[in-house]
């Protein structure tokens, strides 16, 4: 209260003591209109909107959702994991946004929409751990590609952590439609009426297919306020149905690659008036996988292609972690990688060896529905030779130990471990005698390296490749297997107490490691029959193919 107000009420006070005292009367003054609440701006109204939500969307023998378990690459049925999958439908409206001399601006109020997200959570209550991973869905292959669960979907199930896959662009609702017309057909981001005709890749000319294309009728750009929905969403009522009666206590924003960029892009443009709107933050904390520092406009121009804008990353409220890959640098140019200055609550984990995306993953959706969906899968992954080229140096690890920081930054205060960059000399990352990429997040894998990890095999390759050693070279530098896990196991016990890696990620170093020296013919120990895998993971790398453990393939 400020003193003169304070003044005022005093005075009105004294003068109501003064009139009982003399026994007055005063008429009453006449009634003022109150002045008109103001019209809320029609930008605080979209980022406070709440979804209508229908569902879960029935499963039938004739339609089931898309990026099922049951039809995954491998398949398996997540209530062997004490878990449901669900489908629901959103509805509501957002604007179009611009931000033209830094100022973001309302170019179409209210457009309606119709939006899906797939619902991955423990199906009991009291199993769950209240934390909620939220993924902006990549467009880089047409559809809606699930790229974080592939990365996390056994490691999610352990924890009891939900995760929400939110479609992200007009492309994947036209292969949704494509996938099942009837099941999918209310969806719509269109903001014209315009006859178009179903985008469907030719198997006999891939290259024909433009998947970063735009779709007539459409807008890219109502994808903001859909992510701050999904965000209040989970924050009513209606979120506690969709998350099975379950409260989400965390939430985090997730994107991988191009959804990275639209993640970076979010938390710039949309976070401070969000959580403004909202009287605090609609998502806990940010992770950005393999996105680099790149944004991208608001809305879509009139021709296809990923357009980008250099990032600011400005300070937020909330934690904000980005996870790079050694690939990202021949995909956006090792000079967006490179060491700078950082708010406080920003990290960033650099990890050299690593290639920007995996191909072998077991959940990603089966051949036949992808070509269901009108695009093209990656047959080249039935190739045992090409199989064999890829490089394994897995990432996931350091984006558990990435989600798993901002949670606790974001529950308890208790910051990330500090950013680790690659080193670089003119322009390029500087590697070793051996071939590997010098500094950033290191493990044993490639602090004792079994050949050299090339992140991109060449400008703009995304899979990467690995040289392995000999197995006479294995012996003369480690001597048995026993004697390399050790070393393995020593070095990354230590990035578990810095905050780099968990247990969970050395157990999956373990068992790469073991898969490579298998390659290299390195002989298994006398006294362990499996080569020295963990019990009860049956000799499968975790997103690396295989059966999932404990179940049969179908």
């Amino acid at each position: 209260m400020t003193h003169l107000l304070q003044h005022r009420r005093a005075r009105a006070a004294l003068a109501a003591a003064c009139v009982g005292a003399l026994g007055l009367t005063l008429a009453a003054a006449p009634a003022t209109a109150k002045p008109p609440h103001p019209t809320p701006d029609p930008i605080t109204v979209s980022l406070t909107a709440v979804p209508e939500v229908a569902g879960p969307i029935a499963e039938t023998a004739d339609s089931h959702m898309w990026s099922t378990m049951e039809h995954a690459r491998v398949p398996f049925d997540v209530a062997d994991h004490g878990y449901v999958e669900e489908e629901y439908f959103l509805s509501g409206t957002a604007n179009v946004y611009d931000n033209a001399g830094g100022e973001l601006q309302v170019v179409t109020e209210a457009v309606p929409y119709v939006n899906n997200i797939l619902v991955r959570r423990p199906a009991k209550k009291a199993d769950s751990s209240g934390v909620v991973l939220v993924d902006i869905l990549n467009a880089s292959n047409g559809f809606p590609g699930e790229d974080h669960w592939r990365r996390m979907w056994d490691w999610a199930m352990d924890e009891g952590h939900t995760v929400i896959g939110v479609t992200s662009k007009p492309i994947q609702v036209d292969a949704l439609q494509n996938f099942d017309a009837a099941r999918y057909a209310d969806l719509t981001w269109d903001v014209a009426d315009v006859e178009r005709e179903p985008i469907i890749a030719d198997p006999a000319n891939p290259k024909a297919f433009d998947p970063f294309m735009v779709v007539p009728g459409a807008e890219e750009g109502l994808v903001w306020d859909i992510l701050t929905q999904v965000g209040t969403l989970l924050d009513s009522k209606d979120g506690r149905a969709v998350l099975g009666g379950q409260k989400a206590k965390t939430v985090l924003l997730m994107g991988q690659s191009q959804s990275g960029i639209y993640l970076n892009t979010y938390a710039t443009s949309f976070h401070e008036r969000a959580t403004d709107a909202n009287r605090g933050p609609v998502f806990d904390g940010y992770l950005d996988t393999v996105g680099a520092v790149l944004e991208r406009p608001l809305r879509q121009g009139e021709t296809g292609g990923l357009v980008t804008v250099p990032g600011s990353e400005p300070a937020l409220d909330v934690p904000f972690i980005t996870v790079t890959s050694e690939g990202d640098a021949g995909l956006f140019g090792a000079a967006t990688l490179a060491e700078k200055a950082l708010p406080e609550n920003r990290r960033h984990w650099q990890v050299p060896g690593t290639p920007h995306t995996d191909l072998l993953s077991p959940v990603i959706p089966a051949d036949e529905e992808i070509y269901k969906a009108g695009r093209l899968p990656n047959t080249q992954v039935h190739d045992p030779a090409f199989r064999a080229a890829l490089n394994p140096y897995p990432l996931e690890p350091t984006v558990i130990a990435a989600t798993e920081a901002l949670v606790d930054w974001a529950r308890t205060g208790k910051e990330a471990a500090p950013s680790q960059w690659f080193d670089q000399a003119g322009g390029a990352l500087t590697r070793d005698a051996t071939g590997n990429v010098t500094g950033g997040v290191r493990y044993g894998l490639i602090e004792h390296p079994l050949g050299q990890y090339r992140g991109g095999a060449a400008p703009g390759a995304v899979y990467g490749s690995v040289d392995l050693v000999s197995a006479e070279e294995f012996a003369a530098a480690y001597g048995t297997r026993e004697n390399y896990l050790a070393l393995v196991a020593e070095f990354d016990a230590a990035q578990i107490d810095a905050g780099y890696l968990t247990e969970w990620g050395a157990e999956y170093f373990q068992q790469v490691a073991n898969t490579l020296l298998d390659r290299i013919g390195v002989p298994a120990a006398a006294d362990d029959d499996s080569a020295g895998l963990p019990p009860g993971h049956g000799g499968t790398v975790p997103g690396h193919g295989g059966t999932p453990p404990g179940q049969a393939t179908k």
